[in-house]
């Protein structure tokens, strides 16, 4: 008995969410190692869309949008004759791939090809149209999975790569809140944490955390939902809080639900206690920093014995006035918080509150102690600055006027 035959029919294959990589085969085409850029790039705005036409027009916005070349026409024409000729070279079986017609330009041939970006945007383009849930789903299911990354990070300063790369974006963000919905109305958490985890990895601290904590949440899986919720309230914190209002809102709440499972007294003991104990104040979380100070407001209406001073310590600028930009306000915070754990005790503490201020609570530091700290502290940044910049500070309570 003859043994069965298998065709096998090779693909061109072209990756181009989380990096760039093309295949034909078994064998690669390295369009990386070529001198001349464009011809490349011209080839995977092709890609973005095999066998669908492009107008020369467009290409050449695509490719000298912010370059000035004296005859773009004439260079377009010298990059498809690179690109053609690069293709009659490469491992592709031979043939006429590029098809110039009335101006329209399109990757044709007599082989398959299969584009990771253009098979998103079919199954995007499918799931908007699609009316039954089920197979709504499926295809959701299909474009979560294409969708591997940033569009050819590699080149996310070229105009044509930031624009198709936002479009591709807000597609994936469209995708993954309808699964996300959907796997919650069927209580099927251990794909939501799946879903979640992937989209924050890709796009951290953009709302997806708040649901991988509740899916955590739900499972039993209370020390990593208490792990992402951390992480993620202080990373927010460290950045001025990049989470719109609503999703603040909804990340306190899922804080509020964590619970952790019963444990002993060394569990606690671990849960409570820092786990490296520091010379100098204690940072923490502007929540973590609200329910301390709340606290001591608390004891002192009963007690009436503890003083402090609670401090708003603003960074400027180079012109004396509250610092805007945000690089410079993250590179001179460090050098403040430096200071503030130079000069302050341990028992102080400190939180940022936006992107230039940081609230200091001094406890039995009385008010008219307060200035010569907030001195101190400027005098030793400056130092730390090399004599550029400054603070400002100044006293927002000390037991009597909140």
């Amino acid at each position: 008995m003859k043994e069965r035959q298998v065709l096998v029919t090779k693909k061109l294959r072209v990756k181009m969410f989380g990096g760039f990589s093309v295949s034909y085969g078994d064998e690669a085409l390295t369009f990386g190692r070529q001198r001349d850029p464009k011809f490349g790039q011209l080839f995977q705005i092709l890609m973005t869309k095999p066998g669908q036409g492009f107008g020369k027009g467009e290409i050449m916005d695509f490719l000298y949008d912010r370059e000035e070349v004296e005859e773009p026409n004439a260079s377009l024409n010298n990059t498809i004759f690179r690109l053609r000729k690069y293709l009659a070279a490469s491992p592709l079986p031979p043939g006429d791939y590029l098809i110039l017609n009335e101006g329209v330009l399109r990757f044709d041939g007599k082989i398959q090809v299969e584009s990771d970006v253009w098979n998103f945007e079919c199954a995007v383009q499918e799931f908007e149209k699609e009316q039954e849930q089920s197979k709504k789903v499926e295809i959701c299911q299909k474009a979560f999975a294409l969708y591997q990354g940033e569009f050819l990070p590699q080149l996310s300063n070229e105009q044509w790569v930031i624009e198709k790369s936002r479009n591709y974006e807000e597609l994936y963000f469209k995708v993954v809140n309808y699964l996300l919905h959907y796997l919650k109305e069927e209580g099927d958490y251990r794909n939501i944490e799946i879903v979640s985890a992937r989209a924050a990895e890709l796009y951290p601290y953009e709302g997806w955390e708040s649901w991988q904590i509740e899916s955590l949440i739900a499972l039993g899986k209370h020390e990593e939902a208490e792990k992402v919720y951390q992480e993620t309230a202080a990373y927010v914190q460290q950045t001025g809080g990049f989470l719109s209002k609503d999703q603040q809102i909804r990340f306190r709440r899922l804080g509020d639900r964590i619970r952790q499972p019963e444990g002993t007294t060394e569990d606690i003991g671990r849960c409570l206690m820092e786990p490296e104990m520091k010379e100098g104040a204690y940072n923490c979380t502007l929540p973590g920093f609200s329910d301390c100070f709340r606290m001591l407001k608390r004891t002192i209406a009963r007690e009436g014995l503890i003083c402090f001073s609670l401090l708003l310590c603003t960074i400027l600028d180079a012109a004396g006035r509250p610092a805007k930009d945000r690089e410079y306000c993250k590179a001179q915070g460090k050098k403040l918080c430096a200071s503030f754990e130079a000069y302050l005790r341990r028992g102080d503490i400190y939180a940022k509150y936006s992107e230039n201020q940081y609230l200091l609570l001094c406890i039995g530091v009385k008010k008219e102690d307060a200035a010569d700290i907030g001195m101190r502290i400027d005098i030793d940044y400056r130092k730390r600055c090399g004599g550029r910049g400054g603070i400002s500070y100044r006293l927002l309570d000390d037991g009597s006027m909140w």
